[in-house]
């Protein structure tokens, strides 16, 4: 009886790598992609590239020595083409051009030929990739924001020296009619925090993008930032740089002026 149900789960698990199995790939959005196959080459071949998903689409189909698209699914239609002078060498490799999201599933790659008939399958994924992330100060916040991207992205911040004074507000994610993706995200600056890097990273699917935006502080917030005893030794030690240039200046000045009366003749009047 065990011999049995051991026979029963292995035709089962047979049967599900047959069906999930396949290789896997990932397509960039609005970009030509490849989807590879190949047979042992012979004579009548016959090639079919079907999308399943749910329900079986034909991508593209070969035979009688070229391309036969009749019974082409719409969306697919002047998108995908084989590369003609392979086929006979036993390539069916599939290229498929301006990419869309609904693109991504499960392809069947069908090829027969006097020698007998084969199939494989490749699951495909289609990431718009991350093209820039943005990041902009104003007088209370910095806000992050990346758009055009494909899965939904995440985002996340961080500082550099890291600091507890921030306070992050909920991130938007929205998507657009393409179901492209757009995300955003602020920080609300605590008054008297500077001379912060802030590091914001976007990342989707097999992707990320990080952009840094260095905070730094003016000579005025440094002083008003300073401890009261500080404050005040750096107010004395500017005043007394002042008065010592001033000083030096003053000397020099009166010292010019006194070269000058020496050297210049002295006029006599007769009577």
């Amino acid at each position: 009886m065990s011999v049995v149900r051991c026979s029963v789960y292995l035709v089962v698990l047979s049967f599900l790598w047959t069906f999930i199995g396949g290789d896997a790939a990932v397509c960039v959005f609005n970009t030509s992609c490849i989807l590879p196959c190949s047979f042992k080459p012979g004579a009548d071949v016959v090639i079919h590239w079907i999308h399943v998903n749910g329900k079986e689409i034909t991508v593209h189909s070969y035979y009688h020595g070229g391309d036969q698209l009749a019974y082409q699914d719409q969306r697919f239609k002047a998108r995908t083409s084989l590369f003609q002078d392979q086929i006979s060498k036993g390539d069916a490799t599939l290229q498929l051009s301006r990419v869309e999201l609904q693109d991504q599933g499960r392809y069947k790659c069908y090829t027969s030929t006097i020698a007998g008939n084969h199939e494989s399958f490749i699951n495909i994924n289609v990431e718009a990739p991350i093209s820039e992330v943005h990041i902009q100060q104003d007088e209370n916040s910095i806000t992050c924001s990346s758009e055009g991207i494909y899965p939904e992205p995440k985002l996340t911040w961080s500082t550099s020296p890291p600091s507890t004074n921030t306070f992050k507000k909920p991130t938007t994610v929205q998507q657009t009619d393409q179901q492209l993706y757009t995300i955003s995200s602020s920080l609300i600056r605590v008054h008297g925090v500077t001379d912060l890097t802030y590091s914001c990273t976007v990342s989707a699917g097999t992707n990320q993008k990080t952009t840094l935006l260095k905070e730094s502080k003016s000579f005025l917030q440094s002083l008003w930032n300073c401890p009261q005893n500080e404050f005040r030794h750096q107010i004395f030690t500017g005043l007394f740089h002042l008065c010592l240039c001033y000083c030096v200046l003053s000397f020099q000045l009166l010292s010019a002026v006194k070269a000058v009366k020496q050297r210049s003749p002295v006029l006599t009047r007769k009577t």
